[in-house]
């Protein structure tokens, strides 16, 4: 506690009065009749509503946002609306990770928000957000894997899923009275099925019938060892093909794609029809005598003719194209009867020869051409294969000179308002310049009758609503543009930040520059200075001398 002097505590008496405010009364000093305030009473001012919301300061949790207040809708944006207390109550939304991008969310890990977080769904049902083909959406598959998230793996419904067969005698053959669909084999059933007997592990596919005396049938093919079902008079036991007549042990074999004489071989040279096939040393499906062999299907190398004239050159044989080799190509005795060329003598080595000098032969002679287009055979660079350029010379032989398909043609365009800059739609290309011409097409008006002189690229551009510099628009980047500023508030002063060239005034923009607020319409040069922490009259002071403003004493 501190203590003052008895000097002190007077000053303080003395001083008190003058801290007070200023009585009210009129200019002669007396009290107005109605005035019942002491001299204690102090002023209070009324509460704010900043926003304008219809709620002051006092109930309005933000008074800074006229859509915050008691009693507002809540929206899901982060904020207290309704000023209960509570941010978004009942408007969030369930959210689900989507890491694979599968379209199926990972429930373990959800989040509630407004709208959904950056690789999050609204859609639930994924067991293994590390790989797309796991969701329960998703088929089983049998791959021990909980494919359609059900929490059961592998279960019968998968869409790979085996049929297995009952195996009672454990023989490894099943019956398909009995079945089971499983991606693995439950115990006591098999893969295979076709048993004739599940319940004796002697029968089944493949089971041996080695005894012609026994009469049941182990091997589950309908038919049994001691039976002769071809009446051929050999047991099936020891007949090689009981089904067929034909097929036995005392049968001569014949070229049928059968073993008939039941000595495990089929169609061996042997049979009793058997062709004599030849020898086919180059390949062209003729063969020559010097090479025979009796078979029934033809050995590899081996054909059925043999006519071939040459069996070792594969381009001669009856039949074939003669062709300018020098050789009896089609074997008639007669060498390159009909197909020698005419070659073209090419004296410049260009590829193109003079179609006044010709010899026949089947290949082309030193210093000749297949062909006779050579326009100049003394200049290796003229030719039909040669590239028209502006020379005054044929280049390409094809009669006409310097024409408009030469590599260095140039592209003309009439200039008639003679500014050096030419009309593009009279373009035309040749070698040399025709009259009046120039080689560009940037003029935008060429008619010296209409102001084309005025008007080219090289010309600046002025407000005189022309496109001067043929930009493609009037008076744009004029030199002579006037600078105008925004006027965002629409208080008549503009933004000295926000400006445009224009020649004309744009739409919200003044020739005046002095708003220090462009978004307070009440803030301007001629504005009045109120009391409100604000420059409102844009003289870089705050509340200075204000309209509003209390006479203290």
């Amino acid at each position: 506690m501190t203590l003052r002097s008895p000097m002190s505590l007077a000053l303080l008496l003395v001083l008190a009065p003058a801290c007070r405010e200023k009585d009210a009364t009129d200019d002669t000093g007396v009290e107005p009749a109605d005035d019942t305030s002491s001299a204690d009473d102090t002023e209070t001012e009324d509460p704010v509503d900043a926003d304008g919301d219809g709620f002051d300061e006092t109930v309005d949790c933000d008074d800074t946002s006229v859509s915050i207040y008691p009693g507002a809708a809540e929206t899901c944006d982060g904020l207290d609306n309704n000023c209960d207390g509570q941010v978004d109550e009942g408007l969030l939304s369930t959210w689900y990770p989507d890491d694979d991008l599968d379209g199926y969310g990972d429930e373990t890990r959800l989040e509630e928000a407004c709208a959904a977080p950056a690789g999050y769904i609204a859609t639930p049902g994924d067991c293994n957000d590390n790989n797309p083909q796991d969701h329960s959406g998703a088929d089983e598959l049998c791959d021990g894997t909980d494919n359609d998230c059900d929490g059961i793996i592998d279960e019968p419904d998968a869409t790979d899923a085996t049929t297995w067969y009952g195996d009672s005698d454990g023989d490894g053959w099943g019956v398909s009275e009995t079945t089971a669909v499983a991606c693995a084999a439950p115990a006591g059933f098999v893969l295979n099925d076709g048993d004739c007997n599940d319940g004796d592990p002697s029968y089944h596919p493949g089971s041996l019938e080695s005894d012609c005396t026994d009469p049941n049938d182990y091997n589950c093919d309908g038919s049994v060892g001691w039976a002769d079902a071809d009446s051929d008079g050999h047991a099936a036991c020891a007949d090689c093909d009981d089904a067929n007549p034909d097929a036995n042990t005392d049968a001569d074999e014949v070229c049928d794609g059968a073993d008939n004489d039941c000595d495990s071989e089929i169609d061996e040279d042997s049979a009793t029809d058997a062709t004599t096939w030849y020898g086919d040393a180059d390949g062209d499906s003729h063969g020559g005598s010097q090479f025979q062999q009796t078979a029934c299907n033809a050995p590899g190398g081996y054909v059925a003719s043999s006519d071939d004239c040459d069996d070792l050159d594969p381009s001669s044989y009856p039949g074939a194209s003669e062709v300018c080799d020098e050789a009896d190509n089609d074997c008639d005795t007669e060498v390159d009867e009909g197909v020698t060329s005419t070659w073209y003598a090419d004296s410049d080595g260009d590829g193109f020869g003079d179609a006044t000098t010709t010899t026949e032969a089947c290949t082309p002679p030193p210093g000749y051409s297949t062909n006779g287009d050579d326009c100049n055979d003394n200049a290796a660079s003229i030719s039909p294969a040669a590239i028209e350029i502006c020379d005054s010379v044929d280049n390409d032989c094809d009669s006409d000179v310097d024409e408009s398909d030469a590599i260095n043609i140039t592209t003309w365009y009439a200039d008639a308002d003679a500014d050096g800059y030419g009309d593009a739609s009279t373009a035309t290309d040749s070698c040399d310049a025709p009259t009046g011409y120039v080689d560009n097409g940037s003029d935008c008006n060429d008619d010296p009758n209409a102001g084309g002189a005025s008007q080219s690229p090289g010309i600046a551009e002025t407000c005189d609503g022309v496109d001067n510099d043929c930009s493609g628009t009037a008076d744009d980047n004029a030199t002579d543009a006037t600078t105008w500023y925004a006027d965002l508030d629409s208080d008549g002063f503009g933004d000295p930040s926000n400006s445009e060239a224009a020649c004309s005034q744009p739409t919200g923009y003044l020739a005046d520059s002095s708003d220090c607020n462009d978004t307070d319409a009440a803030t301007n040069t001629s504005a009045s200075e109120i009391c409100d922490g604000a420059d409102n009259d844009c003289d870089t002071d705050v509340d200075e001398d204000p309209t509003d403003g209390t006479t203290w004493y």
